[in-house]
């Protein structure tokens, strides 16, 4: 992103993100702390690779989607709301 503070995930390493896969934020990467210092596009970019984790893990996983990438979507989904209802449909 842009240098923001980032936070490691709770899952660790081992969470099993989506290799090879760029535009897919897993829930091993690095999340910024704090949304609300983004920008709209920064906001939506990450709420895109979110979104594309989290598709990727419905229809990898029989246990559905890792906690960690639904709590993420779920953020991002409230900032955008938050934002004047630029959340896209989910």
């Amino acid at each position: 992103m842009s240098g923001l503070d980032t936070v490691p995930s709770p899952a660790g390493p081992a969470a099993g993100g989506t290799p090879g896969c760029e535009t897919c934020l897993g829930p091993d990467c690095a999340f910024p702390a704090e949304l609300s210092a983004l920008s709209l596009v920064e906001l939506q970019v990450l709420h895109s690779r979110v979104a594309c984790q989290l598709e990727h893990e419905y229809l990898t996983g029989p246990d559905g989607p890792h906690p960690v990438t639904q709590d993420r979507h779920d953020e991002l989904l409230a900032e955008l709301e938050a934002r004047g209802g630029s959340a896209p449909a989910a």
